[in-house]
């Protein structure tokens, strides 16, 4: 298990999380193999981003089926947005639990929707 970022307040005060900043985002070996076996094409191309993506993503958002936090990055060379999860266990600790291609018809739509809130970089 490694540490690949840390919650910080924007997401915290922007998600309404009960939560404490600086609060680590660690992923484990079972994580990675299933993002290696589920999304070899984003484990190829985004695996060593994920870092990037969660300290500075473009948007954020809570999945409402399991309240698990979304960090959306738009990498628009390739004009393909990537969403990384977070799962908060029920002791607050954070893990990566997955990370894969979110079509730009589905960016979008959360986006007019207010699922994803547009974060402005500003912070890490």
């Amino acid at each position: 298990m490694r540490q690949v970022g840390k919650l910080n307040n924007d997401v915290i005060t922007a998600l309404k999380l009960n939560m404490a900043p600086g609060t680590p985002i660690y992923i484990g070996n079972s994580n990675e193999n299933h993002i290696k076996k589920r999304h070899p094409f984003e484990y190829d191309k985004y695996y060593n981003k994920i870092p990037n993506i969660i300290s500075a993503p473009d948007y954020i958002g809570l999945n409402p089926k399991d309240q698990s936090i979304q960090y959306v990055k738009e990498f628009k060379v390739d004009s393909e947005y990537i969403r990384v999860a977070i799962k908060i266990t029920n002791n607050n600790k954070c893990f990566v639990k997955t990370l894969h291609l979110l079509s730009t018809y589905n960016a979008e739509r959360y986006i007019k929707k207010g699922t994803l809130i547009k974060l402005d970089n500003n912070y890490k």
